[in-house]
């Protein structure tokens, strides 16, 4: 692919959209992303995990002792990182579920070189695979991304 076409199609896929209200709650009607908040539409980025018995591989036992990991495609490229990962998506995982982790902010610690940045261009990566809906008056988007869910009363529609 050349370098202009691949940055018509990186121009493309982060063009703004306008739709209606109504137009929003068809597609809405389609597809569960389209009202997904943010911890689920990372979740379907980051994807299901390949499950890894390590007892199979003599290398990978000493380094695993043995156990069963869990391995996500969209980290394939971080080595050594299966747990940090996997704590990372258990985060999302109950943020998704609406539990405690929804109220709480996301904070990557760990040594220098450990990895922190990476993570969180990748993170960056996938947030953007899916796109988002928000609410916009005249020429003005709403500053706080406002979902157009957030019109109607949860207690009056549900």
């Amino acid at each position: 692919m050349g370098l202009i076409k691949k940055f018509e199609k990186s121009y493309a896929s982060k063009e703004h959209e306008e739709m209606s209200l109504s137009d929003y709650l068809a597609l809405c009607k389609k597809d569960n992303l389209a009202y997904a908040s943010s911890a689920e539409r990372l979740l379907d980025a980051i994807g299901e995990p390949d499950v890894v018995d390590t007892s199979n591989d003599a290398r990978l036992s000493r380094i695993f002792l043995n156990r069963t990991i869990k391995v996500y495609p969209a980290f394939s490229d971080f080595y050594g990182m299966e747990e940090a990962i996997e704590r990372l998506v258990a985060y999302f995982r109950q943020s998704a579920q609406g539990l405690e982790e929804k109220k709480q902010v996301l904070y990557l610690l760990g040594p220098v070189g450990g990895g922190k940045s990476s993570l969180a261009e990748r993170l960056k990566e996938l947030m953007e695979k899916h796109p988002i809906y928000v609410l916009k008056a005249g020429n003005q988007i709403s500053p706080v991304f406002e979902s157009p869910l957030g019109l109607f009363e949860p207690k009056e529609f549900g």
